[in-house]
């Protein structure tokens, strides 16, 4: 199954274990373990494969399972009566801002934390060392200098900041006031252990994928978007930006219900609490300090003073360089935000695992294609399933809604094991989904937003990719929405892109009978009409060409069952 060997992406949760397996060899220097790891990978491939299919295909209706949150469900129900099966968890009078805007995103995270008066809750998969993931810090250390109480959740393997010697020196400063503690979900050496005591593929990739923000359990922050340099910036202020979507929530019971979202990763086994140091023998306190004052200065009307620009410059010179090139982003709080939509709104949460083998959110997600009657309309950054998983898909879908998805073409995405699985496969998931409409992103801002409407009125919008990690394994969060003006904002910009077409964006085509059978050659292959080599060259993409290669060399080891 091709997600053993995905990348970790800058985002994505596609952790991958051939990087994994490199890190092994890195840090241990053993030549034979590494061995032994590859080994289990390959023997484990056609597992996953199946485990995906398996979860897919699991009976709608099945509600008893304990990891089961959603009440029955039965064939033929409405949109409304599946969205009624959901958790009742938050308000009907919810309300949304759609935060689409890179720098809104980072604005809207400095006014949350400025306006926490008693407790803040944050979880990332990917917090980075750099002038946005500092400057969060230093946010946080002023809040907690003021007696608020905070909880960090990261993901030890997508966030480098306890590996490395200031990371974990400005981790420490913050659990030495008292006031804050910090958890890594799944320490990479437990991670280690893990895959070879129960040799088990699930244990290397699973992994904490939210990206949750609440302030005093009333306003919250979540969706795609990570914290670094490449989630916050302009186009035009950073080499390489994603397109991303987060949504803000302010109202008492849906925030609360994020909370407990927190918690359930927050509170597991897996989640390894960072002692306060007996001794602080190197503080960061004096560099928090200093990004903080920066940052805030930077979004004021004025800009930085030159005292703090120049002691900025001396003692942080990269954080320094990584801040004046925010040039749109300054001055930003005076700027007006977009207007709050109040709706119904719900939670759905999977805890990361490894050992249940159901998920709300892909249930839920499958009970909404089964009921929509017009159309789905999908966006994410990977589209990766596997020949099982995509029939269920189209068994779910009632004949003439059509599905539109939206994603990065193969040369559009920064992961090239994603990337590779739609050169090898596209044609295939065509084949496999009648009603499906491809359409491959081409611009050099690759689209990280994660979201889905159904016939227009109930929107999906989270963390979860269309990927088996997310399926199977990851902990995910979205927000279910039940609005006609939410899903027609949400999708704006999706819609846009689509109507923009060549060169932005390229549909993917195959030859299909008068029927709308796809047309297939004399060894039972889809023909390709349009696909993505006809619109950019492989040779000029090295990584993702080995990638492809690697993949089609995975699929045609003896005994193991091929994708497609």
């Amino acid at each position: 199954m091709v997600f053993a060997f995905s990348r970790i992406s800058i985002d994505t949760g596609s952790l991958d274990l051939g990087r994994l397996l490199l890190d092994v060899f890195a840090r241990c220097s053993l030549g034979p373990l590494l061995a032994v790891l590859t080994g289990l990978a390959l023997g484990s491939i056609s597992a996953c494969e199946r485990m995906v299919e398996r979860d897919l295909r699991a009976d709608l209706a099945d509600a008893d399972s304990p990891r089961m949150q959603l009440a029955p469900y039965r064939e033929g129900m409405t949109l409304r009566e599946v969205y009624d099966t959901f958790p009742r968890n938050g308000a009907v009078d919810t309300r949304l801002r759609i935060l689409t805007d890179n720098n809104e995103a980072w604005l809207a995270r400095w006014q949350l934390l400025a306006s926490a008066e008693r407790s803040i809750d944050i979880s990332y998969f990917i917090l980075k060392q750099d002038i946005f993931g500092v400057a969060l810090l230093g946010a946080l250390l002023k809040k907690a200098d003021e007696g608020v109480r905070i909880r960090i959740l990261l993901d030890a393997y997508g966030t480098q900041l306890s590996n490395s010697p200031k990371g974990n020196d400005y981790l420490d400063t913050l659990v030495n006031t008292g006031n804050v503690e910090v958890r890594m979900y799944r320490p990479w050496l437990n991670r280690a252990l893990d895959i070879l005591l129960n040799l088990n593929i699930k244990i290397a990739v699973s992994s904490e994928h939210d990206k949750i923000l609440v302030a005093d359990g009333k306003r919250a922050i979540t969706g795609g978007r990570n914290v670094a340099v490449e989630y916050f910036s302009h186009p035009e202020d950073a080499e390489f930006v994603f397109e991303d979507l987060d949504i803000e929530v302010l109202g008492r019971r849906s925030a609360q219900d994020l909370v407990a979202a927190f918690e359930a990763q927050y509170s597991a086994d897996s989640a390894e609490l960072l002692a306060r140091e007996r001794l602080d023998l190197v503080t960061q306190r004096d560099d928090l300090e200093l990004v903080y004052q920066s940052m805030a200065q930077w979004l004021g009307d004025s800009g930085l003073t030159p005292k703090t620009k120049q002691e900025l410059e001396s003692r942080l010179p990269d954080l320094a360089d990584e801040l004046a090139g925010m040039k749109h982003l300054r001055g930003g709080l005076s700027r007006p935000f977009a207007p709050y939509i109040v709706a119904e709104t719900r939670i759905l949460d999977s805890t990361a695992r490894y050992e249940a083998s159901k998920d709300t959110i892909t249930r839920a997600a499958l009970r909404l294609i089964a009921s929509a009657r017009e159309q789905v309309f999908i966006v994410s950054p990977y589209f990766v399933l596997p020949q099982g998983a995509a029939e269920v898909v189209a068994q779910s879908l009632r004949p003439n809604v059509p599905l539109r998805l939206l994603t990065n073409s193969p040369g559009a995405t920064e992961s090239v094991i994603a990337g590779a699985f739609l050169l090898a496969h596209w044609a295939d998931l065509m084949a496999a989904i009648p009603k499906l409409e491809l359409y491959g992103n081409a611009t050099e801002q690759m689209i990280h937003s994660k979201a889905a409407t159904f016939d227009g009125v109930v929107t999906l919008v989270g963390t979860y990719n269309v990927s088996p990690l997310s399926i199977a394994t990851n902990s995910e969060v979205v927000l279910a929405v039940w609005s006609r003006e939410f899903a027609d904002r949400v999708m704006q910009r999706a819609r846009a892109h689509i109507a923009a077409g060549e060169p932005e964006v390229y549909r993917y085509r195959i030859a299909r009978e008068a029927g709308g059978e796809p047309t297939l050659t004399e060894d039972q292959q889809p023909v390709p009409v349009f696909g993505p080599l006809d619109h950019f060259e492989l040779e000029d993409q090295p990584k993702l060409d080995m990638a492809l290669t690697l993949l089609k060399a995975i699929e045609a080891v003896p005994g193991l069952s091929p994708l497609y």
